[in-house]
């Protein structure tokens, strides 16, 4: 139960930040192998659908910390 919660929490702390600095925040994700940079810089590119996409995690961030 505690690690479904920090996970939960983790995920609407990583959206929020997605929703308030869509571009920055992508941005400065440099990690993982070359594939996974160039998607995040591709939805960096694209702030309408990073924002949409970050909602969604944390809607269901939110889901996850209170069940």
């Amino acid at each position: 139960r505690g690690i479904e919660r920090w996970t939960g929490l983790i995920m609407v702390g990583d959206g929020l930040a997605g929703l308030i600095w869509p571009r920055e925040y992508l941005r400065k994700l440099k990690v993982g192998p070359e594939p996974l940079n160039e998607i995040l810089e591709a939805l960096a590119e694209r702030p309408e659908l990073t924002r949409v996409l970050c909602a969604v995690e944390v809607a269901i961030g939110s889901w996850i910390f209170t069940r």
